[in-house]
């Protein structure tokens, strides 16, 4: 299947506001991976909006971060030859809170793309945003059509100013034309702004997840099986509590936790059981996976949890494991092929049948379904709501 050619569709610029190119896959790498197989794009990394702390993982993000800033003026992504896309990272400086700081960023970053634009000669490009500050840039949010993606209700995000960030999603809003909702409490919310709201769920890479790894991940060596595997970002919307209650009372199940520990995540558990084993690369997953008996998403319950559309969750599902999750919305829409745990009991009786097969005719049923959740079909019907 290829990128789909809509009538009347000429070659299409984008100017995509989101987080860093390569640092992690997130849905809009995903779907814009796709796009600009045909079509140019300017992707500008930008800043989060969560206040740095004194920690040692905020010093180091920013260390890392100004070195991209002060890097090279253009830089083209060769790790997929893609010249279609070209990376943009302006100088920008932490603390959303502050109003010189955003007034620096904003300058900062409208002088940076305008210059990139004027040299690429894009002149009239449809403008994608994922993040709520990209309202700090008016002049930038111009064009044909003005997106905002929203994956997430960043209000609730544990760290961030919950006032700052309606403030910034309620400009930038009054400037979309359309937005593009990753869930379906998401799309409810923003449909009362009165502008076309499309659902578009997040997509899976099949071919890499259903991927059986003949060895597995070698930072699994030393932990006991059975072991039960989280990936992704480990933040505050985990349920610490639930974790720890489950190490002590299945003191030989190991609980493993592959993924960059973020500060808002606060104290994390002490158990002998639980295992937390860093980042481990996009590619690399399938041997984190094939060491695994079963996988889970111990997030918390709550308005977060209803707002979260977790990329991981298809990809769980594609592995053709056992996924375990407590009552997130997005879970719940799977339930035919997730086991939702609603108490420590529940959680408990689980994980004594942890690694057990999934029954074959309820795997082949989720695996059909998974087979139009694919980023190619995302992002065909991403580039169609942006066309129109």
């Amino acid at each position: 299947m290829t990128m789909v050619n809509h009538p009347n569709t000429r070659r299409l610029d984008f100017l995509v506001f989101s987080d860093d190119w390569g640092e992690h896959p997130s849905s809009c790498q995903h779907i814009f991976r796709h796009i600009a197989k045909d079509h140019r794009v300017i992707w500008v990394n930008t800043i989060g909006m969560r206040n740095p702390t004194l920690s040692w993982t905020d010093a180091r993000k920013m260390v890392v971060k100004i070195s991209k800033m002060l890097g090279r003026k253009r830089e083209s992504v060769t790790t997929e030859k893609n010249k279609n896309i070209t990376v943009c990272q302006p100088l920008m400086l932490p603390g959303s809170r502050s109003r010189a700081v955003r007034a620096f960023n904003a300058r900062s970053v409208t002088r940076k793309v305008t210059a990139m634009m004027r040299d690429l000669v894009m002149t009239d490009p449809i403008v994608v945003t994922t993040v709520p500050n990209a309202a700090d840039y008016p002049e930038l949010l111009t064009g044909p059509k003005v997106v905002y993606y929203c994956v997430d209700d960043f209000s609730l995000w544990p760290g961030l100013d919950a006032d700052v960030v309606r403030e910034m999603e309620a400009r930038l809003l009054a400037r979309a034309d359309c937005i593009i909702a990753a869930s379906e409490t998401l799309a409810q919310r923003l449909s009362t702004s009165g502008k076309p709201t499309h659902l578009l769920t997040h997509g899976v890479d099949f071919e890499l997840f259903s991927t059986h790894a003949e060895a597995e991940l070698p930072a699994l060596k030393d932990i006991p099986r059975p072991r039960v595997g989280f990936f992704g970002l480990i933040d505050g919307r985990m349920d610490w509590d639930l974790v720890a209650q489950l190490a002590k009372q299945m003191p030989d199940v190991s609980l493993v936790f592959a993924g960059p520990v973020d500060t808002s995540a606060g104290e994390l558990p002490h158990a002998e059981n639980v295992h937390f084993i860093g980042r481990v690369d996009y590619q690399n997953l399938p041997e984190f996976i094939s060491g695994l008996e079963s996988l889970m998403l111990p997030y918390r319950a709550g308005m977060l949890a209803d707002a979260l559309a977790p990329l991981k969750l298809k990809e769980y599902l594609a592995t053709g494991k056992q996924v375990l999750s407590t009552p997130i919305a997005e879970a719940l829409r799977w339930s035919s092929a997730v086991k939702i745990v609603y108490t420590v009991a529940e959680w408990i009786e689980a994980l004594h049948k942890v690694g057990c097969d999934v029954p074959p005719a309820e795997r082949s049923q989720t695996m059909n379904r998974l087979a139009t959740e694919s980023w190619r079909h995302k992002a065909n019907e991403y580039l169609r709501i942006c066309a129109y």
